[in-house]
C-alpha cells in the first residue's frame, strides 16, 4: 500500500534535507521542492513495485486437461437457457 504525502510529511522531509545541507538561509523552498520530489518518487517506486508483485502472484500455471475430460464434462451438465416469453415471466428450460 502506498503512503498517502501530505504537507506534514513534506515538511519533515524538508527539514531532514534542510540539515543535512547545513542549514541554509534562503533554501528553505529549494529543500521544500526537493522534499517532494523524493516523496513522490519513492511513492511512485512503491507503487509500481507494488502492481508488479500482484501481477506475478495472480498468475497461475494452466492445468493440463484432456479433450475427453472436457467433452463428458459439458456432455454431463446441460446449461439451463432463459427463454423470456414475457419480460415478466421467464421461464428456465434445458438446453439439448
Amino acid at each position: 500500500m502506498t503512503h498517502q504525502i501530505n504537507e506534514d510529511n513534506i515538511r519533515v522531509a524538508a527539514y531532514y534535507i534542510w540539515e543535512q545541507a547545513g542549514r541554509p538561509e534562503g533554501k528553505e523552498k529549494e529543500c521544500w521542492i526537493k522534499a517532494c520530489e523524493q516523496l513522490f518518487a519513492a511513492n511512485n517506486k512503491k507503487s509500481a513495485s507494488q502492481k508488479s508483485e500482484s501481477r506475478k502472484a495472480s498468475k497461475k500455471p494452466a492445468q493440463k486437461v484432456s479433450a475427453a475430460t472436457v467433452k463428458s464434462s459439458a456432455a454431463a451438465q446441460p446449461k439451463p437457457v432463459i427463454v423470456p416469453s414475457h419480460p415478466a415471466k421467464a421461464k428456465k428450460v434445458s438446453a439439448k
